[in-house]
């Protein structure tokens, strides 16, 4: 087994493609009320797809075969039919063409359970009959599901669909094949049963990689790689849609074949949340697995007992080939699923990016891949925490792939960025990542204070004010050992300090409350004889280091800030993990009462849900809670894609903290205590910045003014930009202390407000 880390580089390779191999669509074929609906037995196969090229001019949405490219083949469901695919039908599947983003259409498979016999769980298959592959790349985009989590099901993506004699099959059958699938378990863990059932905040879902087998009953057979596993916590999110990849593409009479298996999000394909590799024969698992078949989609119920019982999901842009598609994108990246479509390459910073220079700025090429379709460079856009800044882009170079370069970026600030592109025909694609432009060597100044997750009380209250960073060099989780860095030297250091638990039964005061009362064997790196999860990064997901019944997991790990590398090179950032809604941690720290500040948490999030922050007052059970606000931390995805989330009053302004003296704050997991929101973040530290303004507005001379909640602040030139609305507005400007608003200009389509 090999597995990558979702920032490093694919396996494959990508050069030039003909600009007449992508679809172009021609929008006098589209059709409506597209819908086939199949009960009956199995059909007649479907005629092998043609395709049609038109050099200069449009083409139909549907891609067909010629000889030149047997061995590749794209389907965008543009014709609003599935010609070229075979569907089962023994269990009720409905199967209709709804419209996609880019005006074209895409597949839906619907499923209901069968009225009677012994595996009545509803399923739909449907299979690329264009040629059967040994060696493929299957892709293809998920874009809609049904997100009721009392309807527990897989989804996912097909290889080497076919029969196997050995297993009772001699011959294909659509209902129960036998293939390989990367696939999805949605809603895996999950908190109510009930008709009104929508969960709370999040539900975590499983992914893996496995053979399907034909024994009936929904059963699944063996894994082929573990990927993203419940206890790592995540879920896809509602409203985005992925791309999954899956392939095995190495020389047949090796000893082992090895699948690859990516995912990512649609509206960023620089680079995968996640990839790994797994060999065929982990758990026997060749047995299962034809050496050849056909590629294609499936949607499969996995339980009975749930109130909807039926399967649901929408697919669009498939692609399979004996190889990837050859473009001229470079791994990580993919190319988008629409053929042709705008997207955004070679972008810097990178998505998640800690530390970006600020003086580096933006970088990207804007490209449809072909030598023939534009893109619009005057409708290029680039947004900013809420603000567009296109105004200040620098385009160069061709339509087809141009340049594009911004310098204006802040020190010491989140992004939210988004780039919309837009090509000649009107369709487009939105680039979203998230970066900051934080330095270490700012979080390590005077004017900033930081406060490790895992650094909570211990001894029923105690604390230090600076700790020095401590823990295990070289560490190795499977045996518990590693190289000891300043570890039992008194309150200086926290690692191996012992907190007392309000869960545990014992007198207060407490430092934490969790309902783990002891340590957990590989999540106590830090603390180990605490019931918080405390470890070095995060496990991201399975691996099989070969070809073998053994499995450990992958390490992913945050940035690694000098105050931890300048001790030793292998003593890696700790997180604070395995939560469950309800717990709690205390810090006691010593503050300046003249600084008044933002505060951020650094989070990597497979469920989404709010850390709340308090101050605490009194001693328990006597102790009053002052709410200083909440971190609303979003699905980054993973457990191990790290991010910063501001601190937000409950009106939705930037909180500012001020505390005087030695002051005791608590992070809350502000959500249910259920399997829905357990183990869903990974924390990393708080970080307490200089606060910068906030700026209201209001038609009106008298008000009411209200808080402007897209902005860039550049306190260094002492800038405001806000984006422009309405014809007139009169702005106040809050911050912690009192400013003047010196002068108000226009740029872009946006306000600028100097101040001092």
């Amino acid at each position: 087994m090999v597995a990558f880390d979702s920032r490093q580089s694919l396996i494959h390779s990508y050069t030039a493609i003909p600009s007449d191999y992508y679809p172009i669509l021609n929008e006098s074929n589209k059709q409506t009320n597209m819908t086939h609906t199949s009960v009956h037995p199995e059909p007649a196969p479907r005629a092998r797809l043609s395709r049609r090229l038109a050099i200069g001019a449009a083409l139909a949405g549907l891609l067909a075969l010629s000889t030149t490219t047997q061995a590749q083949q794209y389907y965008d469901f543009d014709s609003g039919t599935d010609t070229g695919w075979r569907t089962s039908t023994l269990h009720p599947n409905t199967i209709t063409y709804p419209a996609d983003t880019m005006g074209g259409y895409a597949f839906r498979l619907q499923g209901t359970p069968m009225a009677s016999g012994s595996d009545t769980n509803a399923r739909v298959f449907a299979y690329f009959t264009n040629r059967m592959y040994t060696n493929f790349y299957a892709a293809v985009d998920v874009v809609a599901w049904n997100t009721n989590q009392d309807c527990e099901y897989i989804l996912g993506i097909l290889g080497r669909a076919n029969a196997v004699a050995l297993l009772g099959n001699p011959t294909f059958n659509p209902d129960v094949p036998n293939c390989l699938s990367f696939n999805v378990r949605l809603h895996d863990w999950r908190a109510y049963v009930g008709p009104t059932n929508n969960g709370p905040l999040g539900a975590a879902d499983q992914m893996t990689a496995w053979s399907l087998i034909n024994v009936g009953k929904a059963t699944l057979g063996s894994p082929v790689v573990y990927t993203a596993q419940n206890p790592n916590g995540f879920r896809w999110v509602p409203g985005h849609a992925y791309r999954m990849v899956m392939s095995s593409t190495n020389v047949i009479g090796d000893p082992h074949q090895v699948f690859t298996v990516s995912l990512y999000d649609v509206n960023d394909l620089t680079a995968p949340l996640f990839t790994s590799s797994g060999y065929d024969t982990y758990l026997g698992n060749n047995v299962y697995i034809p050496s050849y078949g056909y590629a294609g989609v499936f949607a499969y119920k996995l339980t009975d007992g749930d109130y909807d019982p039926n399967v649901d999901v929408t697919f669009d842009n498939f692609y399979v080939g004996e190889t990837a598609p050859v473009t001229a994108v470079v791994a990580p990246a993919i190319p988008h699923g629409k053929f042709g479509a705008p997207q955004v390459v070679n972008r810097v910073p990178a998505s998640f990016k800690n530390f970006h220079p600020a003086t580096s700025g933006i970088t990207f090429n804007a490209t449809t891949l072909t030598t023939t379709n534009n893109i619009i460079t005057s409708a290029i856009k680039l947004n900013l925490n809420g603000v567009d800044v296109s105004s200040g882009l620098i385009i160069s170079g061709p339509a087809t792939n141009a340049s594009v370069s911004y310098s204006g970026l802040v020190s010491n600030v989140v992004y939210d960025a988004s780039i919309v592109l837009q090509d000649a025909l009107g369709r487009r694609t939105t680039n979203t990542w998230t970066f900051d432009t934080f330095s270490d060597a700012y979080l390590a100044s005077a004017a900033v204070k930081v406060i490790e997750a895992e650094d909570y009380d211990h001894n029923s209250g105690g604390f230090t004010n600076d700790p020095v960073a401590s823990g295990y060099a070289d560490y190795d989780p499977l045996t518990s050992t590693g190289t000891a860095i300043n570890i039992y030297i008194g309150d200086s250091a926290y690692a191996e300090q012992v907190g007392s638990n309000a869960k545990a039964g014992i007198s207060p005061p407490f430092d934490f409350f969790d309902y783990d009362t002891s340590g957990n064997s590989q999540a106590n790196m830090y603390r180990g004889f605490d019931g918080v999860g405390t470890q070095q990064g995060s496990f991201g997901y399975w691996v099989t280091p070969s070809a073998d019944t053994n499995y450990t997991y992958s390490w992913l790990f945050d940035t690694q800030r000098s105050k931890y590398s300048s001790l030793n090179a292998t003593l890696q950032e700790y997180v604070v993990l395995r939560t469950e809604g309800g717990e709690w941690l205390n810090y006691t720290r010593e503050f300046d009462g003249s600084k008044k500040y933002n505060a951020y948490l650094r989070v990597a999030a497979g469920l989404a849900q709010p850390v709340r922050l308090d101050q605490i007052s009194g001693t328990d059970p006597n102790y009053t809670t002052n709410n200083l606000g909440s971190f609303n931390v979003p699905s980054t995805g993973f457990n191990w894609l790290y991010r910063y989330v501001p601190l937000t009053a409950a009106n939705g302004d930037l909180a500012v903290v001020n505390l005087n003296g030695q002051s005791q704050v608590r992070l809350t997991i502000d959500s249910q205590q259920n399997n829905a929101t357990k183990f869903g973040l990974a924390m990393n530290y708080a970080v307490f910045v200089p606060a910068v303004p906030q700026v209201y507005s209001s038609p009106q001379v008298k008000g009411p003014y209200t808080l402007e909640a897209n902005l860039i602040a550049d306190t260094g030139n002492k800038r405001l930009t806000i984006p422009q609305s309405g014809t007139t507005k009169f702005y106040r400007v809050s911050w912690a202390s009192q400013v003047t608003i010196t002068g108000i200009s226009t740029s872009g389509g946006n306000v600028v407000l100097t101040y001092q």
